[in-house]
């Protein structure tokens, strides 16, 4: 018996279908709707096929953008992150032999030790700078500036950093949905053009593949 549902379903909403094949997919549907439009019935179909496709394209583009941007600001705030650690290690050595490790300056400095900073993330690191930099700013007299004016530069990096890359991490996630809601209008029109070239050529299975490419969509066997 004949399962209606199969035919209904979204045929090109599989998560093994990767934004690429569609695209592709879609781009060589598009060409062969053009290439068999010899009497203009198919005029419709290749306009909506076309703004699906130019927004989905957009879509992925702006999407790829914004990543590599945040990937680019996550190297960047690790960086700061990984200067602020080896000044610490430096730091707290010239802290040492000016307050002592018992002291109660020592303390300020390192409450929980040195770990809590060579252990520090992403998520606290401005916190850790932030109270490592006013202890410094406080007892400069003692340890001298350079320690300080290092700290306020990078704390001060670090948190522009950190806003934007967290900023684009946003709009990478925008950008996610945008491609998700443009790729399931693409979906929805590609079951349409599959739809109208069968009422066009009822039964004629040869005609109707013409207007596709599912070869690369096809799952890839493994070779014996």
């Amino acid at each position: 018996m004949l399962n209606l549902n199969t035919l209904y379903k979204n045929h090109f909403g599989s998560r093994k279908i990767s934004d690429d094949k569609l695209r592709k997919f879609a781009e060589i549907n598009l060409e062969r709707l053009k290439a068999n439009n010899g009497s203009g019935e198919l005029d419709q179909l290749i306009a909506d096929t076309t703004a699906a496709l130019q927004m989905y394209a957009a879509a992925i583009t702006d999407e790829d953008v914004k990543y590599a941007k945040q990937q680019g600001l996550t190297i960047k705030v690790k960086n700061i992150l990984k200067d602020f650690k080896e000044l610490i290690s430096r730091g707290e050595g010239i802290i040492r032999g000016q307050f002592g490790k018992k002291g109660e300056e020592y303390q300020e400095f390192f409450p929980y030790q040195k770990d809590e900073y060579w252990q520090c993330s992403l998520k606290n690191a401005d916190l850790l700078m932030d109270r490592f930099y006013k202890a410094a700013e406080k007892y400069a007299p003692q340890i001298g500036d350079d320690l300080k004016n290092r700290l306020q530069a990078m704390l001060t990096d670090f948190k522009s950093a950190r806003e934007e890359q967290l900023l684009k991490k946003a709009e990478v996630t925008d950008g996610k949905t945008t491609t998700s809601k443009r790729r399931k209008e693409l979906e929805i029109q590609l079951m349409k053009n599959l739809y109208y070239i069968g009422y066009l050529y009822p039964g004629n299975i040869d005609k109707c593949n013409n207007f596709f490419d599912q070869s690369f969509l096809r799952k890839k066997r493994k070779s014996d």
